[in-house]
């Protein structure tokens, strides 16, 4: 699979990007990143994607000279020059190198977008729906603020997939130290009880997914009643349907949470998976 890249500005081959821009990311994990996805050559929601990687930044004490606007459009001119109408796209932005740990004053970034085409995940999840575990050794730690914003360090989110994997599953999901319903590892959950849709607050400790925003838009749209709050995993038990969201998958159905729930029916993930193309097509 080809990638494409553009680092502070600059369209450049994998072969002569350096660790010299990116050496903090790599050591520390001291930066911030966005995962998009365009579509017809067109990033889907940009602009909430850019809000949430500001106030990534601020957390972090970081700050980019990058012009929303002017990075859209040299992004979507890359992925047209490179014929890359459906892509994946990743912002990551790293605090510049400096020679010691503590990166005192030094609030300047650089900037690498990486792009590739897009290869979703297989229809057959969608039919049939994937399976979830609750992990039993990871969680999100609600009181921390780097669990609102997507930093490089994912390595908590990844070994929970990957404890998900030896379980046979596709997805952990996650609870807070307060042992209520967060999020799966890297997506966004609902679930479904009669009519109402539920999902996690925001105070739960979950990122705030973009696409679980586009959800509740159009939930809202359709007259859909949504109810966010904090939810014991016990919830899931009587559940009709259980659901993810995140940027890549766009709404994928979940057959079977272990031991807490079984799928009868996937009729608001299909649904709201049908909404959520017209919006990015």
């Amino acid at each position: 699979m080809k990638n494409y890249y553009i680092l502070d500005g600059k369209l450049l081959k994998e072969r002569d990007i350096t660790l010299a821009g990116l050496k903090r990311g790599f050591l520390y994990g001291d930066g911030v990143f966005e995962t998009l996805h365009a579509e017809n050559y067109h990033v889907f929601r940009w602009d909430d994607h850019w809000e949430r990687l500001m106030k990534g930044l601020e957390v972090c004490g970081l700050e980019i000279k990058e012009n929303s606007g002017r990075l859209k459009d040299r992004i979507e001119t890359a992925l047209k020059r490179y014929r890359l109408a459906d892509a994946y796209v990743r912002v990551s932005v790293f605090r510049r190198a400096t020679d010691s740990f503590d990166p005192g004053t030094e609030r300047r970034t650089n900037v690498l977008v990486a792009m590739k085409k897009h290869h979703p995940y297989p229809e057959k999840f969608y039919r049939r729906g994937i399976r979830c575990a609750v992990s039993e050794k990871y969680c999100r730690n609600e009181k921390s603020p780097l669990v609102y914003i997507k930093s490089l360090n994912y390595l908590e989110n990844l070994l929970a997939r990957l404890d998900a994997g030896r379980n046979g599953c596709e997805e952990s999901i996650l609870l807070n130290t307060r042992g209520f319903l967060a999020s799966a590892s890297v997506s966004n959950l609902f679930f479904v009880k009669g009519k109402t849709i539920f999902t996690p607050s925001i105070d739960c400790g979950i990122l705030s997914g973009i696409t679980r925003k586009a959800v509740l838009e159009i939930c809202k749209k359709q007259d859909i009643k949504v109810r966010e709050g904090m939810f014991p995993p016990e919830k899931l038990r009587s559940a009709d349907e259980v659901f993810l969201t995140n940027t890549l998958m766009g709404v994928m159905p979940v057959r079977e949470v272990k031991g807490l729930f079984k799928a009868r029916k996937f009729l608001f993930a299909g649904m709201l998976r049908k909404e959520l193309k017209k919006l990015t097509g």
